[in-house]
């Protein structure tokens, strides 16, 4: 997906009842008044380039000037990618065949690819499976991702005709969770996202967090969310925020109490994506989805546009320093 028509998706993307919502938290937060409010965002956006999102997560409002050169904006990400990230290899990520193929010995499980796949394929893919996901190519963001379920009624025909109509030509085997994530939402594959920066031959871990949904959809990331960080030892090092900057002791549907769980494995999901961005010297800035199974960790996706919102939202870890010093503490100015 290229940057001009990145951007257009996030432009149609404007949400005027989520941004009034932000105004009104950060209104009942501070005690200013919501018109100031609306015009210090516009006044940091000219500025800064932050947009809304941007301004409620970083917290603009109580941030010195100095402080807020440090975060990452939609002005200054662009520069980023563009200093970073080789658009030409950048198609192993955007490209999710493309990606599976590359990347196949981290995956742990079966794909098929029905541009060069028949009917009969298809067929032969779902026997002995209980679930697959139809994926579109190019989607990002957990939209236009199906479950299916394979049974009895399954009629790979049907199925196959149906994927092609969506242009969901991406068909991929279930990743079944680990134990302790299905403690938390047993009803999708909760997304573990790390970030690395690949510089001068070393692959360094910038951020991380988890997406876990909060009700029973079964796909991640088309829902409201809950958002937490982990150390290497697989327990929480941070708060459990959403998306409106609530924080959580315990999921919603579940019950489980956060400073309860840990999840195996986390080290070795680290080091298969310091191992896995070695691969992609090209692409140096990259954000990895990771699923956890019972066996270890396992690639879902890699995204060329990483994502920072999450990673500086000042609810998580009440750091008043942007995701931007991290990396320019590397690669030097931007």
């Amino acid at each position: 997906m290229g940057v001009i028509n990145y951007l257009y998706k996030r432009a149609k993307k404007f949400n005027k009842g989520r941004f009034e919502k932000h105004i009104d938290i950060i209104s009942k937060n501070t005690g200013k008044p919501k018109i100031y409010i609306k015009l210090n965002w516009l006044l940091n956006f000219f500025i800064y380039g932050a947009g809304y999102t941007d301004y409620f997560r970083g917290n603009y409002i109580e941030l010195t000037r100095k402080e807020k050169k440090t975060f990452v904006t939609a002005k200054s990400f662009y520069k980023i990618l563009k200093k970073l990230n080789d658009p030409t290899d950048s198609v192993f990520l955007s490209d999710k065949v493309k990606f599976n193929t590359l990347f196949k010995e981290y995956l742990k499980r079966d794909f098929l690819d029905l541009r060069s796949a028949s009917v009969q394929d298809l067929a032969s893919f779902a026997e002995g499976k209980t679930c697959v996901f139809a994926k579109p190519i190019n989607g990002y963001g957990g939209h236009s991702i199906d479950k299916v379920i394979i049974d009895d009624s399954f009629n790979a025909q049907e199925a196959y005709d149906v994927f092609i109509s969506r242009n969901q030509y991406l068909i991929e085997e279930a990743i079944i969770q680990s134990a302790e994530l299905n403690e938390i939402n047993p009803y999708s594959v909760s997304s573990f996202r790390v970030v690395t920066l690949y510089n001068n031959g070393e692959v360094y871990l910038l951020a991380n967090a988890l997406r876990v949904n909060q009700s029973k959809i079964s796909v991640v990331g088309c829902s409201d969310d809950l958002y937490f960080s982990f150390g290497e030892d697989g327990k929480i090092n941070s708060n459990v925020v959403d998306d409106y900057g609530n924080i959580y002791e315990k999921h919603p549907l579940t019950g489980k109490e956060f400073k309860d769980v840990y999840v195996p494995h986390v080290k070795e999901a680290f080091d298969m994506c310091i191992e896995a961005a070695k691969k992609l010297p090209k692409v140096r800035y990259i954000g990895w989805d990771v699923g956890f199974t019972k066996d270890g960790p396992c690639l879902i996706e890699g995204n060329e546009y990483p994502g920072y919102g999450i990673i500086q939202f000042y609810k998580l870890n009440g750091s008043r320093t942007g995701h931007k010093k991290q990396i320019e503490d590397l690669i030097g100015k931007i």
